[in-house]
């Protein structure tokens, strides 16, 4: 299996994320989160709006994950985000993907980005009940540094844990 990050620049491949982004989050978070919440969090992080100025005006890097020239999945990530460190603010990779290496190699695209801005580590925020994510963080060396809810409008609540991966040297 050849795997290849592409970069997301164009109002259509923004269009594509979008896309993606509304079938796995409804895949992965059914059971996690009410479908009002989720509809509501796909408008705030999901829209073609939000990841053009994600991408114009505050940094992000987002790359689709390709195997055999097929989009199966994406993640975003910015720097200095979080003080001294690479933000992962998304990865996702559709269902009948996981569980093949792909979130593996992710992680060291993701790793090689965090070395390009000189950033020693990689800090995320994941939902405390997505131990499947969790799971996958630790084994990769992440560990849960603190635990916090955020307020996120309309009596919604992200009730998150989150971690930091140091980058060895």
């Amino acid at each position: 299996m050849r795997v290849i990050f592409t970069n997301i620049r164009t109002g259509e491949q923004i269009n594509n994320l979008c896309k993606m982004a509304h079938l796995i989050w409804n895949e992965a978070y059914a059971n996690m989160l009410a479908k009002e919440q989720r509809e509501y969090m796909l408008e705030m992080f999901f829209t073609p709006a939000v990841i053009e100025n994600q991408i114009k005006k505050e940094g992000y890097v987002y790359r689709f994950v390709l195997t055999d020239d097929i989009p199966v999945g994406f993640f975003g990530v910015c720097p200095g985000l979080e003080g001294n460190s690479l933000f992962l603010s998304k990865i996702y990779l559709f269902k009948e993907h996981r569980g093949k290496g792909l979130f593996e190699k992710c992680m060291d695209q993701i790793v090689l980005v965090a070395r390009h801005y000189a950033l020693p580590a990689i800090r995320l925020h994941v939902n405390k009940n997505n131990h499947r994510a969790i799971n996958a963080y630790i084994r990769f060396g992440f560990q849960i540094t603190e635990s916090d809810v955020f307020d996120i409008g309309r009596g919604y609540v992200m009730d998150d844990h989150i971690l930091e991966y140091v980058i060895p040297d």
